[in-house]
């Protein structure tokens, strides 16, 4: 694991051990924001420690971005009394399917075994939700794609915006839809926040976010024209595999090996729910 500062009062802790997951904390007059939390206890401990005495104890509330559990699993080292705000899709989905998940895991790796999930205590379902620490304002947005429950956190007051996984190194979309995806990222485009922090991978600061962005809807749009490829060909679903990342302009090098895994899982998703409309279409006479 490793951190840095976006501000002298953001701090972004990156895990290394899975592709390159982000927590934030945003330190406020009254305490400590966390924004998500690292999978690993024993990282998610040390950032719970640092921050506890960075901030002399005083945590104000945590935010969770959506619900997966590579940003949920390290929630519980934080203190129990906080609210967790996040929105209500995603309290939804952590309800439906977060102990079975979290009991598969430490069935693959006890190091599981001493977490315990937190759930959202206050949720939002449409429009935005304010919540105010001290002389910080952070703006909840519901952005989705990557999940339909993905929310991004906008602190105005630095142009800032915590983007969850709508926003990431490599853009997601084998459990969401590529086509909202498009829009939150054309949303987050207009909305012209000066820094993104993401949900995994580096911080695309100042005068890099619109190229990045365009990069990113550019990357999808190619996903989708890739899995038209294979569909307009005939061929079957397994030669996607075969189709590279570099191919639709971004490189391994971010997420490193689980790189073309992503790549290939996200244009299968685009493959799977285009293929019935191929299916609708009468073959021409």
């Amino acid at each position: 694991m490793y951190w840095e500062r976006v501000t002298e009062e953001i701090y972004v802790f990156t895990s290394d051990r899975y592709a390159l997951v982000n927590c934030v904390a945003v330190l406020t007059e009254e305490g400590v924001v966390v924004i998500d939390a690292l999978p690993f206890p024993d990282e998610a401990k040390q950032i719970a420690a640092f921050l506890d005495a960075r901030a002399q104890g005083r945590f104000h509330s945590i935010i969770l971005t959506h619900y997966h559990l590579d940003h949920v699993y390290g929630l519980f080292a934080f203190p129990p009394h906080l609210d967790v705000f996040s929105h209500e899709l995603c309290r939804k989905k952590l309800l439906d399917v977060g102990a079975a998940s979290l009991e598969h895991a430490r069935e693959d790796d006890p190091i599981f075994d001493e977490v315990s999930l937190r759930f959202p205590t206050m949720t939002f379902d449409e429009g935005e939700l304010l919540v105010s620490a001290g002389n910080k304002h952070f703006r909840l947005l519901h952005l989705p794609g990557h999940s339909d429950d993905n929310t991004g956190v906008f602190l105005e007051e630095e142009g800032v915006l915590f983007a969850g996984d709508a926003v990431m190194a490599i853009p997601i979309v084998a459990d969401g839809d590529w086509r909202q995806a498009i829009e939150t990222l054309q949303a987050i485009k207009e909305l012209a926040p000066e820094t993104i922090v993401q949900g995994h991978g580096e911080v695309i600061l100042r005068g890099e976010v619109q190229v990045v962005l365009d990069k990113y809807i550019n990357y999808l749009e190619c996903v989708e024209e890739q899995a038209r490829k294979v569909l307009d060909a005939g061929k079957p679903r397994s030669t996607i595999w075969d189709i590279p990342l570099e191919t639709c302009g971004l490189e391994r090098v971010p997420l490193g090996v689980a790189s073309h895994q992503l790549h290939v899982a996200n244009i299968m998703r685009v493959y799977d729910q285009l293929k019935p409309e191929y299916a609708a279409v009468e073959p021409a006479l």
